[in-house]
């Protein structure tokens, strides 16, 4: 299927499910008129999205176990299942929950996943949730989740597994500490895993940073074999593979999919080679190598295009790195890595040569990677890949129109008209910044803001909308002018507090405001990442909330560190009078924003609808992206609704600023050096333990 028609396949799709079940018929019956079959492949989606209920951003198993022996987990703390005393809820798995629970036999910490008692009564999904623990039972490996039991208590079957004390690779990449030779030493151990894996005949099938932890002494553990798939399969579980694909569902996660994967063909080790190419060339990037507004777009790019150029040095030994990334990313199975030993291998001699590589140039290697892509200034060579350029109302005008075209980069390709003409169109876009474009990255770096020039400083605004963008796991899109310019009024707005000697709220000094914040970020981080959370989300909301008060009320009645209404903060648990509670009021605030992603569904995905939601809510932001549907270079982004929000009510525009504000906010607490602040940027905080926690 070609690229326009995945984007005419996606816009109808979206637009049924943007309408009620029972309007979708006519619907299509209207819009795709004799292209049969155009209605056919919607039809089709739309069956399997209603079936796996967005199957396609976890494993389809995932909405089977939603809870453990009730509706409300916070009561099973305490609960004990089998020789297992609940201690407190870890997250959801891909087949159940999954607590800390104490051993009472051997006196250790486990974790324990569990499925709700009516399991048993559908035979189906009960196989599926024992084939999981077969798998991971089967595997011995250093660098594999140890099982220790497998059981069942009182009709809930449940698997107990070891109890990993560290970070997801997701939350180590927000945190953004990864040297070069943190990179090398995962990627190592996760191939490692994987050969033992794949040797038992075992394919892990959902490969991705969430899924892979790393302890505090640097072993790092693969997790969640909930869809992994023996590669040998008796009859009758080739049977039970086709019963549960038959709507189209396809396991994954789709920014980790293979292209075989993607497209619902069989899968074998390669798939996952793949997808720890993809975490490989996240943590070198800080930024994902296939990803969309949508869900769709995201797979016409995995199965289309190339990923974005990212600059490069010309180092040897970093160059033979990014060849394995390329290597592994190869589209066409027969192309890439076979086995996991033979990426290993390559990895290993890559690790040797590093020792001969001194720390500025492996800094200055890994500083351009985790630049914006597409850039390359002279005297730096460019990943051979095709660029995806993003159509929105806040991108480029010269941009419009190329979302689903590929351009090959090549020197050959480059004549001087093509390139005046480019510079002409980028002109043109931007009138205002032509002296802007003269303007380094590393000139500004280190340089305070308020001795910046404005060219210097929107150029500063924009890289480090890039990197907050990024840091929330959105993935970055080259703002306008418009939208850039209002980041930056907010940030000239707290620059010129760095010398404040005022002491009522909007009017503090800011070293007065973030030395608030310091103590508190080591719990709101922790808060945050057990629901999933990006931790710049919760680092920052409180500085536009209340700017770290954990006592401010407003004049409407909001009270606490995130502002809740009485009412809503007794929803989560959280009485009138422990609305100063700063430990209650995160973790309330975390919840709350837990919900909106899962009310916004698809565009929770997407973390700046979500900040918006917070102080529109998810009903308002989804009924404001459906009425904008129909305009010009429309995008399922906040941004879309930011340049359109004229035609919105009132109360969107007069609260458009929210989320350019919390982008100032966090641009600000990111760079401390570049605005005076004696504190360190709050993302560095980490979540010690025994920090006191302020009241």
């Amino acid at each position: 299927m070609t690229p326009e028609r995945w984007q005419q396949v996606e816009e109808v799709l979206q637009a049924a499910l943007d309408r009620a079940p029972a309007e979708r018929t006519a619907f299509l019956d209207q819009v795709c008129g004799e292209d049969t079959d155009l209605q056919a492949e919607a039809v089709s989606l739309i069956r399997a999205h209603d079936a796996a209920a967005d199957f396609i951003e976890e494993p389809a198993i995932t909405h089977d176990a939603q809870v453990i022996l009730g509706d409300d987990s916070l009561k099973n703390i305490g609960r004990e299942v089998g020789p297992y005393k609940i201690i407190e809820r870890l997250g959801g798995g891909g087949m159940g929950e999954v607590y800390l629970a104490q051993d009472a036999r051997l006196d250790r910490l486990v974790a324990l996943k569990v499925l709700p008692a009516y399991f048993v009564s559908d035979d189906s999904r009960l196989r599926r949730f024992q084939q999981e623990a077969r798998a991971a039972s089967a595997l011995n490996h250093p660098n594999i989740l140890t099982i220790h039991e497998v059981g069942e208590f009182e009709n809930v079957h449940y698997i107990a597994t070891e109890f990993i004390d560290g970070r997801t690779i997701r939350e180590s990449i927000a945190f953004e500490d990864l040297s070069l030779a943190d990179v090398l030493d995962i990627v190592a151990q996760v191939a490692s895993a994987l050969s033992a894996a794949h040797a038992a005949g075992i394919v892990h099938r959902d490969i991705k940073p969430e899924n892979i932890m790393r302890r505090g002494d640097g072993i790092v553990k693969v997790l969640d074999f909930g869809i992994a798939k023996l590669v040998e399969q008796t009859p009758a579980d080739q049977a039970i593979t086709r019963q549960q694909t038959a709507a189209g569902v396809v396991l994954g996660t789709v920014g980790y999919m293979s292209p075989e994967q993607a497209r619902g063909l069989p899968v074998d080790e390669r798939t996952d080679i793949w997808s720890l190419g993809i975490v490989l060339y996240e943590m070198l990037c800080y930024g994902a190598p296939f990803a969309g507004a949508t869900q769709m777009d995201t797979m016409v790019a995995i199965l289309e295009r190339e990923p974005a150029p990212r600059q490069l040095t010309e180092d040897p030994t970093l160059l033979r790195l990014w060849a394995i990334v390329d290597k592994s990313l190869r589209k066409e199975t027969a192309e890439r890595y076979q086995t996991a030993a033979e990426l290993l291998s390559d990895l290993t001699v890559v690790r040797q040569q590093l020792d001969q590589i001194d720390g500025f140039t492996e800094q200055s290697a890994l500083d351009l990677l985790r630049g914006p892509a597409g850039a390359q200034p002279s005297g730096i060579s460019a990943m051979p890949a095709s660029e995806e350029i993003i159509s929105s109302p806040v991108v480029d005008e010269s941009a419009a129109g190329r979302r689903y075209g590929l351009l090959v980069v090549g020197l050959l390709v480059l004549a001087a008209m093509a390139s005046a003409a480019f510079l002409y169109q980028r002109f043109r876009a931007h009138p205002n910044i032509a002296g802007a474009a003269t303007v380094t990255t590393s000139e500004i770096a280190s340089k305070p803001y308020a001795q910046m020039t404005e060219a210097e400083r929107l150029k500063f605004v924009d890289d480090q909308e890039q990197r907050i963008s990024a840091m929330m796991g959105d993935r970055p899109v080259k703002l306008n002018q418009e939208a850039l310019g209002a980041i930056k009024r907010y940030v000239d707005r707290y620059a010129a507090r760095e010398e404040s000697v005022a002491n009522h709220a909007g009017q503090e000094n800011l070293n007065v405001i973030y030395e608030r914040a310091a103590p508190l970020a080591p719990l709101i981080a922790q808060k945050f990442a057990a629901r999933r959370i990006p931790i710049v989300v919760g680092l920052y909301l409180p500085m536009i909330e209340s700017e770290y008060k954990p006592c401010f009320e407003n004049s409407f009645g909001s009270k606490g560190l995130f502002q809740f209404m009485p009412s809503t903060a007794k929803l989560y648990g959280v009485a009138p009078d422990e609305m100063c509670d700063v430990e209650k009021m995160t973790a309330a605030a975390a919840h709350y924003i837990a919900d909106l992603m899962a009310e916004l569904g698809e565009d929770s995905g997407t973390m700046t609808l979500v900040l918006l939601s917070y102080t529109h809510g998810a009903g308002s932001v989804v009924d404001a992206l459906r009425q904008l549907r129909e305009t010009d270079n429309y995008q399922r982004n906040f941004w879309t609704i930011y340049a359109k929000r004229d035609q919105l009510d009132e109360q969107f525009r007069r609260s458009a600023g929210y989320v350019p504000v919390f982008f100032a906010a966090a641009i600000v607490g990111e760079n401390p050096a570049n605005f005076g602040l004696r504190t360190p940027a709050l993302s560095t905080l980490g979540s010690p333990q025994g920090t006191p926690i302020p009241k």
